[in-house]
């Protein structure tokens, strides 16, 4: 990626974000600016994360080729697209979501994937229907787009933090939870979620709180 062009992308990040519910992937035909084709598949090839184990069918690869400008339109092996936009202020056409957007819908789908196997594993089995998420991200805009280009930057360029609720929905009939069960399966959650764990590794303070709901009908 060219810094020029990282730079442009930088500056359509707003300060904030939010975002609702975890299905934020939709699959377009439109016409894009720009273009990523990515494959996942489990090991195999070279590995540079340090680690020299040689374990490597636990190793889960994720491979992306793209071309942009402004936005991005991400293929999967599978046939998924997602494309990514600015806001029209920044040169953008705002018809797609912008990156930071969703990196936190990648937190959120990735949390109840997460907490959807703990739920399963739990002794006993929390009878889990699924979450919301009510989640709130911000940013200092000044670590993407202050100048001169060639002066350091006032402020890191990432997320300062990602706070909210996520409500967790039991089974219509099933056995109530106690509070100490919603915590157990939130912390096994956060300790077993990728995305919040790289976040957490650059820097983003995540503070969000879980409550329980009983068979309250969610989509």
């Amino acid at each position: 990626m060219s810094f020029a062009w990282a730079t442009r992308l930088a500056r359509g990040l707003t300060p904030t974000c939010r975002t609702h519910r975890s299905s934020v992937l939709v699959k377009h035909t439109h016409r894009g600016s720009s273009c990523v084709r990515c494959a996942s598949r489990d090991a195999g090839g070279p590995r540079d994360d340090g680690n020299d184990d040689g374990d490597e069918k636990h190793i889960k690869r994720y491979e992306l080729n793209a071309t942009g400008v402004g936005g991005t339109t991400t293929t999967t092996t599978r046939g998924h697209v997602v494309r990514t936009d600015l806001p029209k202020k920044m040169g953008g056409k705002d018809e797609h979501p912008q990156p930071v957007e969703l990196l936190v819908s990648a937190l959120i789908g990735c949390e109840q994937a997460t907490a959807a196997f703990v739920a399963r594993q739990m002794k006993p089995r929390m009878a889990l229907k699924g979450l919301t998420f009510e989640y709130v991200a911000t940013r200092d805009e000044r670590g993407a787009t202050s100048l001169p280009l060639d002066a350091p930057t006032p402020v890191p360029a990432r997320l300062l933090s990602v706070t909210g609720t996520a409500t967790v929905h039991l089974v219509e009939g099933s056995q109530p939870e106690s509070a100490e069960r919603i915590d157990e399966l939130r912390r096994a959650t956060e300790a077993r979620c990728p995305v919040a764990n790289t976040l957490t590794a650059g820097g983003v303070r995540l503070g969000r709180s879980w409550r329980r709901i009983v068979a309250r009908t969610i989509a």
